[in-house]
Order: C-alpha cells, then structure tokens, then sequence
C-alpha cells in the first residue's frame, strides 16, 4: 500500500533513493530504542510504539478510504508471520540494550542469509553452490563478531541471532502463504500482536518475584512500566512513525525496480549505524565487528545480485532436457 504522499515523494526520488531514505529513518528508529532503553522498560515500549503505530495506521487507512487494507483475508497464517515478526523485534530490541546497535545490527542482517536457506529447504527454492559458499561466509562473520569460546562472548550475543532467525522465518511464511494478504494487513496484524505481547509483559512482570538486585541488573527487561522522561516518550512515539515511513518508502520502491538491484542498499543500514553512534556515544566498531560486518556484508549484496542474475544456460548432451529458465544449477 503505497500513499499519496509516497508517490509524490517517489517522482521526485528513484528507487534507490527511497530505499536510502528508509534507511535512515530505521536507523534513527533503532537509535532511538537504545537511547530510551535506559528509562523505559521492554514491554513498555513494546505496548507505547506499537499502539501508536495502529492509531496511525487507522488514520492512514481512514483518510484514503481504504479500511478493508487493514483486514487480512484469513487470520491463520499473518497471525503465525506475527509470532516470528514480533519475536524479531522483540529479540532485536533487547539486544541492543547490552550491546552497541551496530554490532547487533551486524548480526541480524545475516537474516537473508538465513531466507536463502529456509527458501531452499520449505519453499524448494534451489541454491547453487556459489551461494551455499556466500551463506558459509555470512555466518563466518557471525562468528568474528561474537566470537563464542573467547572471554568476551556473552550469552546476549545470540538475541540478534535469534532476532534474525525470526526475522527470516517470518518472511518466508509471507512468501509461502501471505502473498495476497495487503501489506498493512500483515502490519496490522503484527502491531496488534506485539501491542499486546507488551502489555501481558506489563501485567506479568510484576506477579514474578524477581528480586530488587535482579531488576536493578536487569532494568529494561525485568521491569514492568517505568516513569519515563518526555524526551523518552516523543522518542517512543516518533519510533512509530520512522517504523512507518520506513515501511512505506521501502514497499514503493520495490514496487518500481528489481529486488536484486534495491537489496544491496539496505546495507547502507550498516553505515548509518555506527554514524549516528559515534556522533552520540563517541564509540565506533572493534576490529573484530568491524571485519565481520565487512564478511557478512559482502555475502549478502553476492546472494541479492545472483538472485537477479539468470541462470547460464549451459551445453546439454543427447539426451538431456535442454536448459529452461526455472533451472538455476549455476547459481
């Protein structure tokens, strides 16, 4: 679903443009989450940006005239995308409370990586061996990052892991059974899920016993509603909107140009990040994250421009079917 708005916007800018411009507003997003992480709890973000996400949504919906977009045509599947989409977000966020945005960030943007390969095994999709060695190099910068069995790996490094796996699973259902679902539909459906996911956390929390050592350690995730700032609170509802923008710009330009030839530029992601860190934290990138976002990076743009190349034909024997388009044994 594409806005008035956004069309206006997409004369003006190509494609690529737009994709660049949903970066950024991600980007912001993602630093905005780490910066009120420390005076908000999880699920209380989870339940403010959410809900503010659907008011804004209804509004959009409202003005163009098209509520039925919000409505998904079965609930089974969108609401099983929901789970693994929600879980993403969930799993993400919380990472980045602990950890530098970018290196988690790094991590998670092994999620195509990751629908490569769950396409081949659910969807049948076929994988060539170039891209089996470029999925091996993207999971090799993984381990650079996180470095497990070094004393500096911490259990926290496998939430932007299990964001990413999330991620990619959910993609994959939308490709495997919600393609006729309307976009906002399926964010429609997600947003509602994790409205509510942060408010059982809200709910819940407290009813647990943890102990004042324990949420004092643990504030962002053990905590149920903190007292927040206003700065806080604008923050939380402008991650609403960025969530939106960014979603919006990202589908029109998909709309308008080949997926092998945007999917690189989401890795712009990757530049803004540590950008915006420094100028706010002064800190930038270890070595080790700055090595493996550069494997993880490269395997990612290699996946997205074989996805758009076709398949070589190559010289069949008597005997052999000749080449057709569906076959993809070269890549």
């Amino acid at each position: 679903m594409a806005t008035g708005t956004v069309r206006l916007v997409s004369s003006s800018f190509g494609p690529i443009a737009l994709v660049l411009i949903a970066m950024v507003g991600f980007s912001i997003q993602d630093i905005a989450v780490k910066v009120v992480s420390d005076d908000v709890s999880l699920w209380q973000l989870m339940f403010v940006r959410s809900t503010a996400t659907l008011g804004l949504m209804v509004v959009i919906a409202a003005v163009l005239r098209q509520g039925g977009s919000l409505v998904p045509h079965r609930w089974g599947w969108p609401m099983v995308r929901a789970v693994f989409m929600a879980g993403a977000y969930l799993f993400f966020y919380a990472a980045i409370a602990y950890m530098p945005v970018t290196t988690a960030a790094a991590t998670f943007f092994t999620g195509p990586l990751m629908i490569t390969l769950m396409a081949a095994l659910i969807l049948g999709e076929p994988i060539g061996p170039r891209r089996i060695i470029a999925v091996i190099v993207g999971f090799a910068g993984v381990l650079v990052i996180i470095r497990p069995g070094f004393g500096t790996f911490e259990l926290v490094a496998l939430l932007p892991v299990i964001s990413a796996f999330c991620y990619a699973a959910g993609n994959v259902i939308t490709r495997w059974r919600c393609r006729d679902e309307p976009n906002f539909a399926l964010s429609m459906v997600h947003n509602l899920l994790y409205a509510n996911i942060g408010m059982v956390g809200v709910l819940l929390i407290p009813t647990l016993g943890f102990s004042a050592e324990a949420v004092a350690e643990q504030p962002f995730v053990l905590s149920a509603w903190l007292e927040p700032s206003g700065l806080s609170i604008a923050l939380m509802l402008m991650t609403a909107g960025t969530h939106l923008v960014g979603i919006l710009f990202i589908v029109r330009a998909y709309q308008n140009e080949d997926a092998s030839k945007l999917a690189p530029f989401e890795y712009s992601y990757l530049v803004f990040i540590p950008v915006l860190e420094f100028a706010i934290w002064q800190t930038f990138p270890d070595q080790f994250t700055l090595i493996g976002m550069s494997l993880i990076m490269s395997a990612g743009i290699f996946v997205a421009w074989r996805e758009g190349r076709p398949a070589r034909p190559r010289i069949h024997t008597q005997g052999e079917h000749p080449w057709t388009p569906d076959a993809e044994d070269e890549r």
